[in-house]
This record gives C-alpha cells, structure tokens and sequence, in this order.
C-alpha cells in the first residue's frame, strides 16, 4: 500500500510540476514570439537545440541507468551514496569536455560564432542539469521535492523575461534567463543534498567512474537514435533555411513539446516504481506495464487527435497571426506525442525495466 500510495504522490507532484510548465510557456512563449519576432525567436530556439546535443552527451543516459540502480539499492545508504558519487563526477568530467568541444565548434563555425554571446549564455542550461541531480530523485523515489524545487526555479523566469526582455535586441538575455532554470534548482536543491539525503562522502575511484560510464552507455545509445529524430530538424534548418523558418518550425515544436510533455509525469513516476517491483516480482511489474499501456496510449491519442484538429486556434490564440506558416507545421508533428507514449512504455518502462 506505501509503494501505491508513493506512485500516487510522485505521479500528482509530476503532474501539478507539469502545470508550473505548461503555465510558464503559455504566459512566456507568446510574449516572446511577439517581442522577439520570428528572425531573433528562431535564432534562440537554434541555439537551445545546439545546446541540446553537449546536453544529450553530458546526460549520458544517466537519468536512466542511475535512476535504475539506485532504486535498486532500496534504504542500502552506502550503495547509493558510491553511485551518486561516481555519477555526479562522470557528469561533471563530461560536461567539461564537452564544454570544450562546445566552445571549439563555435570558434570555427561560421553560423556559430556569429551567435557566440548567445550560445555561451545558452549553455548554462548543461551546467544546470549536470548540477542538479534528477537520477537521485528519480531513483529515490523523492519526485515531489524535485519537481517542488524545478517549479519554483521556474516560476521565477516568468517575471524576469517580462522584466529584462524588452525588444529583439534582448535576444541573449531571453537565452539566459530560460537556459537558468536548472541551475536554480540546483542551488535550491544544495540544503536537502547537505542535511536531508543522508548522502556519504566517498571519494570516486576510477573504477567506480568507469563501471558508471559503462552502465549507462548502452542507454546513451539506445537513446541517440530517438533523440536525434526529434531534435534535428532544428539546427538543419539553422543551417539551411535562415532564422525565420527556424522561428516559424520551433513555435509549433515547442507547441508539441508541451503536448508530449503531458505525459512525463506517468512515465517519470513509473520507471524506478516498476524497477523496484520487478525486483520483488516480475509478474507484478509486467501487469503494471500492460495497464500503463492501455492509461498511456488513451491519453496520448488524446492529445495527438486534439493537437491536430485544433492547431489553427492554437497556434492563433498563443503564438498571434504572424505565425499562421506554424499551423502546418503543428498538423504534421501532431501524431508524436502518441508515438512517443508507446516508446515510453515499450521502451523505458518495460526494455529498461527488464
């Protein structure tokens, strides 16, 4: 009953953080498309999805393999204080490099280091989730603290992108200010890190490091090929097509994203629940698994059906009538957050589970 009933909370928490994101974007993204324009919104939205790939990589699929192991480990506190350890200095030695290879790119690329200030302020979005550890809140189960502390740091880059961001010449400033959220809840998260997480210090020997990389890059791999389909067409456009298409195509993305992200609160919750069950009985967690499937799949057809046949009022109402070259665009993404439901499922819940 304590484990259904830790579901429920985390499952609530996730979904009340959910409404903190959907909340932000519906109050922001529509200032920003106007103040902003399609050229200088399309030029931000490029650099956060450069950004992404040294994200992807620093992640390392850690949010799934620490988040696996340390549910794994169940109260055991030395177990989990090794694993967080070696982790957190994997992130780190990886954020490091790829913070190199970041700064390397944009002194040689031309379309790069034309938007220099820019990606450089973007890329505290990397520092922020390398500082704050979602895998342990993930794998300890404490889901309703991290998305406490991911939705107060939100919360406060509302107020100061109407504060700070005046015209299209404030660009960079919006880049930094939504590149910050995750380094705020880092330092908010610093006091339950200290005094609550009865975390040991224990220095990371190579080994432990090394065993840590290894878990985790079979998930990195497994996760390249999805996150490369759905985050491409973004910077091939940057390339390609000029800031304005950019402006045009990321507006309906982020549309979709809001949509998809609809469903992170069932699978977030969901995943170190069933590694823990399944620990204890297969039987149980794959009959968890098939009611996920039937709950998700409802829900994420929902949201496709709804997504397309409403895109026009959508994106009218938030994104404004200089945007009406989105619409399509939304129409054609409209089937991902179905899709990507059943991969949730398929994928993180059972694969990785099992």
């Amino acid at each position: 009953m304590r484990s259904r009933r830790v579901l429920t909370e985390n499952i609530l928490a996730l979904g009340v953080l959910q409404m903190l994101n959907y909340a932000a974007p519906l109050i922001t993204v529509p200032y920003l498309v106007r103040v902003l324009g399609p050229a200088h919104f399309g030029l931000v939205s490029f650099a956060q999805a450069v950004v992404l790939y040294f994200d992807f990589a620093t992640d390392y699929g850690f949010n799934f393999s620490a988040t696996r192991a340390i549910a794994a480990c169940g109260e055991d506190v030395a177990s989990v204080s090794r694993i967080f350890w070696a982790t957190f200095c994997a992130k780190c030695m990886l954020m490091c490099g790829n913070g190199l290879l970041f700064a390397l790119l944009v002194f040689l690329v031309p379309q790069l280091r034309q938007a220099a200030a820019l990606l450089t302020v973007t890329f505290l979005y990397v520092f922020g989730t390398t500082m704050f550890p979602l895998w342990l809140f993930q794998g300890l189960e404490r889901l309703k603290l991290a998305a406490a502390l991911v939705g107060t740091a939100r919360l406060f880059t509302v107020p100061a992108l109407f504060l700070f961001v005046r015209g299209p010449g404030d660009y960079v400033t919006a880049g930094a200010i939504q590149g910050s959220v995750e380094a705020v809840a880092a330092v908010l998260a610093l006091p339950w890190l200290v005094k609550r997480a009865r975390l040991i210090w224990r220095k990371p020997s190579f080994s432990d490091v090394l065993a840590s990389l290894k878990q985790g890059w079979p998930l990195f791999l497994s996760g390249a090929a999805l996150f490369v389909s759905t985050s491409n067409a973004t910077v091939i456009l940057g390339f390609t097509a000029g800031q304005t298409q950019v402006g045009y195509f990321s507006a309906a993305d982020k549309l979709i994203k809001a949509a998809v992200a609809a469903l992170n609160p069932i699978g977030q919750a969901l995943y170190p629940h069933l590694t823990g069950i399944k620990i204890r009985s297969k039987d149980r967690a794959l009959r968890l698994i098939r009611k996920s499937f039937v709950a998700m799949g409802a829900l994420a057809l929902l949201i496709s059906l709804v997504t397309f046949l409403f895109a026009r009022p959508i994106c009218t109402i938030v994104l404004g009538h200089t945007f009406a070259q989105s619409v399509s665009v939304l129409e054609w993404l409209a089937p991902l957050p179905f899709l990507l439901g059943l991969t949730n499922v398929l994928g993180t819940q059972t694969m990785l589970v099992f």
